[in-house]
């Protein structure tokens, strides 16, 4: 049977032809490890062969120090996230009922469409009649699933609040303000913002008073510290099974 994910999953390409990495990093799967790789308590529970604080989670999760997405994904990724297929009341495939006893009780309309298909008329009104019944009950947009992520079966269901934008960039930002931790004299916020133009309305100018440039930085600075902090939460959650941001 297919595996099914809620959220788009890697794409790795073929041997002969591998796929861009973009193709990786638009899966927010791929930000989960990424964060668990960040987490300092995981890291030292690696080391120890899967003993201490986060033993729990290394049964499941594994080693994350190897530097190799597409191995750990194949190893422990795709059973982790997957949807899990159930007999009742759970993912069902297009089919042919041939017995009544198949009916399923479970089937809701707001999930199945049921349809009778008379065989005695023409191919091409079959499919108009069965176009137009689609059409009108398949409100889904393409690319979405019709379970929500609070539906989600899989082991470790993803939180619903992220955008693979704002994780890469939260990223990006705690990874360059750890470049200055320690720093003397040290880098305020709104330096590591202005050196990534973070905020492009917050940008100061040579031109501005000091008033101005002062109100700018803050803007910068706040923007930075945000971001600093949801890094911080997320890379803690990534420990504790959850991901990105708890509600």
């Amino acid at each position: 049977m297919k595996v099914r994910f809620l959220a788009d999953a890697p794409n790795f390409g073929t041997k002969n032809k591998p796929a861009k990495i973009s193709l990786q990093t638009r899966s927010p799967y791929y930000w989960w490890w990424v964060y668990l790789r960040r987490n300092e308590d995981y890291l030292k529970c690696c080391e120890n062969g899967g003993k201490g604080k986060y033993a729990k989670l290394y049964k499941d999760f594994g080693d994350v120090r190897e530097d190799n997405f597409k191995k750990w994904w194949k190893e422990k990724g795709v059973e982790l996230f997957s949807e899990k297929h159930v007999s009742e009341g759970g993912d069902m495939v297009l089919m042919e009922l041939t017995d009544k006893a198949q009916w399923n009780k479970s089937w809701t309309d707001d999930k199945v469409l049921v349809v009778a298909m008379p065989l005695t008329s023409s191919k091409r009104y079959l499919q108009s009649r069965f176009n137009a019944l689609l059409n009108k009950r398949h409100t889904i947009k393409r690319g979405r699933q019709y379970k929500t992520f609070e539906e989600s079966s899989a082991k470790y269901p993803l939180a619903k609040n992220y955008t693979i934008r704002n994780l890469e960039t939260t990223l990006a930002v705690y990874d360059e303000y750890l470049k200055h931790k320690g720093q003397i004299p040290k880098v305020p916020y709104w330096k590591i913002g202005q050196s990534m133009r973070l905020v492009p309305s917050a940008m100061t100018t040579d031109n501005m008073s000091m008033n101005e440039r002062q109100v700018y930085r803050n803007v910068m600075g706040a923007s930075v510290k945000r971001y600093i902090t949801n890094a911080e939460k997320m890379i803690a959650n990534a420990g504790l099974g959850k991901f990105p941001l708890s509600k």
